[in-house]
């Protein structure tokens, strides 16, 4: 399922407005990511099961509430354009425990940090979606996959559709204009300053 959350989310549209300003790099950039990561991320929670548990109020009176269940979750930041997004996810966790890795390959990952869990794969833009599939291919263990990204190429939602119609794809916006960057107008070097 595609959740394009900006189409309903005008904080979101004004983020993703700013972000793509030929003016905006660096750690301005990666700010913006980052909020833009953290909207993202409590979309996902709301697809989280609740769990009891057991709260004092401030009246020193004890009984049970409701609390989100993040401990079956693996956050996997793709990088390197991924890294703030993904600290922005991170962010909107809070203190709720879950497992988070970097990885600059699928072959980085572990099966122990797969098998059975809820996987939330981040990256920032998703092109061909060639990079995104091979991480999808190694992740066959888990309970499910989640991907979150800043953009998306319109010609992905086909593939989506096609293969992963069981999958939470939670995309900040939808490009149609199918442009990838290069040099200073690629993501990773704006975020870096690497051109």
């Amino acid at each position: 399922m595609l959740q394009v959350v900006s189409e309903n989310n005008a904080y979101l549209q004004d983020l993703n407005t700013r972000s793509r300003s030929n003016k905006v790099h660096g750690n301005e950039l990666a700010r913006l990511h980052r909020k833009i990561g953290f909207t993202l991320g409590k979309q996902f929670l709301n697809t989280l099961p609740l769990k009891e548990v057991s709260v004092i109020n401030p009246q020193g009176k004890q009984g049970t509430d409701f609390s989100l269940d993040c401990s079956n979750v693996t956050i996997i930041c793709i990088l390197r354009a991924g890294l703030y997004i993904a600290e922005g996810v991170r962010k909107s966790f809070g203190l709720s425990d879950h497992v988070y890795m970097l990885s600059n390959s699928p072959q980085d990952i572990k099966s122990n940090l797969l098998k059975g869990r809820d996987l939330v794969l981040v990256d920032s833009v998703i092109n061909s979606g060639k990079t995104l599939m091979q991480y999808i291919d190694v992740c066959n263990e888990a309970a499910s996959i989640s991907v979150i990204s800043l953009v998306m190429q319109n010609k992905f939602r086909k593939v989506i559709d096609e293969k992963y119609p069981d999958y939470n794809f939670i995309i900040s916006r939808v490009s149609k204009n199918s442009y990838v960057g290069k040099g200073q107008t690629d993501t990773g070097n704006r975020l870096f300053g690497t051109c």
